[in-house]
């Protein structure tokens, strides 16, 4: 056989080999996945406050089977309470005068009454905020705290 040709079939099979690991990636079939239970999630946050996002990236992983480039979109796009610009913009909402206190009343009563989504689109609506932005100060929302 022509050297050319074995060197060519060892690189299509180092290819096929890599792409099956990235489509199939590394799952363990004997292991179960517990998903994002309150646990992994507070786990998850906790990491990601000590500036440890890899570790966050694993333990997101471990629990839900993601593969790797699906856990570090989901551990970039992560919320942690009293982080991020979702509770800058609720303290500007509330500064800047966009959310009335009438407004944070009404809000703390949806949330108190469990509809969290009535919340986030009466939030959503009065500061010009997106869904995910709402999503995300509703989920941390303080009801005896103003804003």
């Amino acid at each position: 056989m022509n050297p050319g040709k074995i060197v060519l079939v060892a690189i299509v099979v180092v290819v096929l080999v890599v792409i099956w690991g990235r489509v199939m990636g590394r799952k363990d079939p004997d292991r179960e996945l517990v998903g994002l239970t309150d646990t992994v999630r507070a786990k998850v946050s906790r990491e990601i406050s000590a500036g440890h996002k890899i570790n966050a990236i694993k333990i997101y992983r471990e629990a839900t089977g993601a593969p790797l480039a699906d856990a570090k979109r989901a551990v970039d796009a992560w919320f942690v309470p009293g982080q991020g610009p979702g509770v800058r913009d609720a303290a500007a909402s509330y500064t800047e005068g966009r959310l009335t206190d009438e407004g944070r009343a009404r809000i703390s009563e949806l949330i108190l009454a469990g509809r969290r989504e009535d919340a986030m689109s009466l939030y959503a609506e009065a500061t010009g905020a997106s869904q995910s932005e709402a999503q995300a100060i509703i989920r941390t929302w303080d009801t005896s705290q103003h804003y």
